[in-house]
């Protein structure tokens, strides 16, 4: 699934591109994928592309808005003018002629551009909304990790009351948001600090290290462009990130720990495959 660094990365690309554009057509290749009126969109100007937690906003030129949402294996994709950009899910369609058969909606410009949304497991979606919705939405997550409205005593506060496991705890988009798996994993070994530990259970001094941790982490990630693991797409230029080649125990159960040489395990947690060091992390 698309984390925080991945949906910002797709942000910041798409905001090099679409802002200015006009729609001229709307095509709904999936029912489940698209909520909204097709008319009222047809002839408004994208003005800009935002995210909150992992949710993506194209602001429109009539005030409305298109929420997006990638879930686990959505992408965004713009084709044009000799351009090829997006991200999210890595899979085939990043290279292939699209429409593809994995293609949801697609956008057309009047410049010809075109952007495609593409979901294989179809649980992503795009939603016409108004800015009270938008707020409404938006106002069910808390802040983003690398705001600066997340600090030690907001986590200690939050943390405090809650007997789940820390990872699940950083995960919670309702405490913090923008932490999915992957981050949570590497930011938990980087401050030393098991997965499966209570979130009340931990000092002030651990939750400082985490939040140190957890934002380095995701500011690298954002530079580097994301994570993308399928290793026929990582070098795709416009499309795929470079994070995955600083990962420290996620994926790697099994192999030695880079600190210790002591083997990386894995246990599921939450459902979620949970990647720790037994020795480094306390």
């Amino acid at each position: 699934m698309p984390e925080l660094p991945e949906v910002e990365t797709l942000k910041r690309r798409l905001n090099e591109i679409l802002p200015g554009k006009t729609i001229a057509r709307i095509q709904i290749f999936h029912p489940k994928s698209f909520f909204g009126q097709v008319d009222e969109l047809i002839g408004q100007t994208i003005t800009a592309v935002n995210r909150r937690a992992k949710i993506l906003t194209f602001q429109l030129s009539n005030h409305q808005f298109l929420m997006t949402h990638l879930k686990m294996t959505g992408q965004l994709i713009v084709v044009g003018q000799g351009t090829r950009v997006g991200g999210g899910h890595p899979n085939a369609d990043w290279v292939q002629d699209l429409p593809g058969k994995h293609t949801r909606i697609q956008y057309s410009f009047i410049d010809q551009t075109q952007l495609f949304f593409n979901d294989q497991r179809i649980f992503g979606w795009m939603r016409q909304i108004d800015q009270l919705g938008l707020d409404q939405e938006l106002a069910k997550y808390g802040p983003d990790m690398i705001n600066s409205l997340v600090t030690v005593d907001y986590l200690a506060a939050q943390f405090k009351r809650r007997s789940m496991p820390i990872k699940q705890a950083l995960m919670d988009s309702s405490i913090v948001a923008g932490v999915g798996n992957i981050y949570a994993c590497e930011a938990l070994f980087a401050a030393q600090i098991l997965p499966f530990r209570p979130a009340k259970s931990l000092t002030n001094q651990e939750i400082t290290e985490l939040l140190t941790q957890s934002r380095r982490i995701l500011f690298k990630a954002i530079d580097l462009g994301g994570t993308t693991f399928d290793g026929k797409y990582v070098d795709i230029d416009g499309l795929a990130g470079g994070f995955q080649n600083e990962l420290q125990v996620y994926g790697r159960a099994g192999q030695p720990c880079l600190v210790c040489g002591r083997p990386i395990q894995k246990i599921k947690l939450g459902g979620r495959g949970t990647y720790y060091c037994a020795h480094c992390q306390k």
